[in-house]
């Protein structure tokens, strides 16, 4: 039996790196891009035991024809684009380069299947939930509208239809899986989450410094979303899909209960700090993922007092 090939685009991140385990196990074989080939960067596939089985590749932003090459040369049957800054806060920072890294490496791989006629590829993209922004939905389906008010929002918001516009119109195999906050210990310390797990994980009377912690997400956890994604990229059908779990918790409660765990004084914590506030932010945003529970048969399993756990014992499944 011939084996599948998948491309991942952005394979060193928590998402890259847990999608790569998760088809390693159904014997794919696995072209991994990313922007830096340096150790640290590969430090999350490392983790997993699954760096010496990936055909590593760097490119550039500015020259993107290693991806484009190998994608005529191998033909792979299915692509996974996880690329691009993935942080709200960041995006503020840096919007020039968040529309960049979001938008250009994958209308330059849609344009290519549409020229090179390669449309049975399967593409699927990582879009989020704050493409939703200031939906006046609180649980947000597949159906309501985008209102995004950060950079990265906005940034997912066009890369969402460009893949929409290129399988209505071009009949290209692609599709948007539209996923809420998801967490894992391979997150990156720039996430609230993950800053307040290695925080408790490591105190010693400093302070954790947060902004709005009276915010409310959907926190997934993310080895589950694997699953979900493979069967949004794999469903004959191509078609787009909000993945969640149809709850939402708040930073506070996720705070305190850290700060309970660990016996952590909450004299510790300082809020509304202006470094770690948001220009924008959503007050409350979660989703309805009964379409994909409905249509692929996937639901989250995990709730967020197991996730607080598993992360603060760093268990990576």
């Amino acid at each position: 039996m011939i084996k599948k090939k998948a491309f991942i685009i952005g394979v060193t991140g928590q998402d890259g790196s847990y999608m790569s385990k998760f088809l390693l196990d159904k014997n794919y074989t696995i072209f991994g891009f990313t922007r830096s080939l340096k150790k640290k960067n590969l430090k999350n596939l490392k983790t997993l035991g699954i760096k010496k089985k990936i055909n590593l590749k760097r490119y550039r932003d500015e020259n993107l024809n290693i991806i484009l090459r190998n994608i005529i040369k191998y033909k792979p049957q299915e692509i996974y684009f996880f690329s691009g800054q993935s942080s709200v806060n960041l995006s503020f920072e840096n919007p020039l380069e968040t529309y960049e890294s979001n938008i250009n490496i994958l209308f330059e791989i849609l344009e290519l299947l549409r020229v090179k006629k390669l449309n049975k590829i399967k593409v699927f993209n990582s879009s989020s939930t704050d493409c939703f922004g200031k939906s006046k939905n609180l649980y947000n389906n597949e159906k309501n509208l985008f209102f995004p008010i950060s950079p990265y929002g906005r940034a997912k918001s066009f890369s969402f239809w460009l893949v929409k516009f290129y399988r209505e119109n071009y009949n290209i195999h692609s599709k948007n899986g539209i996923l809420s906050n998801h967490e894992s210990p391979l997150r990156p310390s720039s996430f609230a989450l993950k800053r307040i797990i290695n925080f408790a994980n490591n105190h010693k009377k400093n302070f954790l410094k947060l902004g709005n912690i009276n915010v409310y997400r959907d926190w997934g956890w993310a080895p589950e979303f694997s699953e979900a994604i493979f069967k949004i990229n794999n469903n004959k059908v191509p078609d787009d899909y909000v993945v969640g779990t149809g709850k939402i918790t708040s930073l506070k409660y996720i705070v305190k209960r850290i700060f309970k765990l660990k016996e952590i004084n909450k004299k510790f914590l300082k809020t509304n700090t202006p470094k770690s506030l948001r220009p924008a932010d959503i007050k409350k945003i979660g989703t309805n993922p009964m379409k994909i529970y409905k249509n692929l048969n996937w639901k989250s399993k995990t709730n967020i007092d197991q996730i607080i756990k598993k992360m603060l014992l760093n268990e990576l499944y």
